[in-house]
């Protein structure tokens, strides 16, 4: 049991690692504050995501990453929240609650943002444990919560049985955008991840 809060706490400092380096490229990006906090990480099963997410519609912002650790990342976030983040970075603030799917200039933007969540979590992995990870540009998908996530598992389930869940929240233009940060390490990828925690000091 100890040694699984330990597991916990040690993902939790690499996702509060990796919200500073969203934070600190975001601000770059908008010229603006922006804060983001991780509110919790759990590991949890594959197929218990359905459930945790919700039937609702989400956007989803899916990359894979390969190196000594490979596996796939993603993020879910809902319509709305979405629309907030991208209005920010686009400066079109008057728009954020508009109704309708996101258009192509909205769903690059979250792509580009999305890009920048997934190059800062997989950064500070490689850097902690001085490696090299290279990651897929983020795709982007905007379904209902189970479509989507069933489309996740059919590709990683096949070499994945449990997820790394980051609960976070980002601040833009005093804004509380909630979303969801999944890492899906491939079987030996997260024995990997933990064995290599034993040499480092985080």
């Amino acid at each position: 049991m100890e040694g699984e809060v330990n597991k916990l706490i040690q993902l939790k400092m690499m996702g509060d690692k990796g919200a500073e380096r969203t934070v600190e490229s975001l601000s770059m990006m908008l010229d603006m504050n922006v804060d983001m906090k991780i509110s919790s990480v759990n590991m949890v099963s594959l197929f218990t995501i359905p459930e945790i997410v919700g039937g609702d519609e989400v956007v989803s912002l899916f990359s894979q990453f390969s190196s000594t650790i490979s596996g796939s990342m993603f993020c879910l976030l809902s319509p709305d929240d979405t629309k907030k983040l991208v209005s920010s970075l686009l400066g079109d603030l008057d728009n954020e609650g508009s109704d309708g799917m996101c258009d192509e200039m909205q769903q690059s933007a979250a792509e580009e943002i999305g890009n920048i969540i997934t190059s800062s979590f997989v950064d500070v992995w490689a850097d902690t444990f001085a490696i090299e990870i290279s990651h897929d540009p983020p795709l982007f998908a905007n379904d209902f919560a189970d479509a989507i996530v069933d489309n996740v598992l059919v590709e990683a389930s096949q070499s994945c049985d449990y997820v790394i869940l980051f609960n976070s929240t980002l601040n833009v233009v005093n804004a509380d955008i909630n979303f969801n940060i999944l890492m899906l390490p491939d079987p030996d990828s997260l024995q990997k991840v933990f064995d290599l925690f034993e040499n480092v000091d985080l």
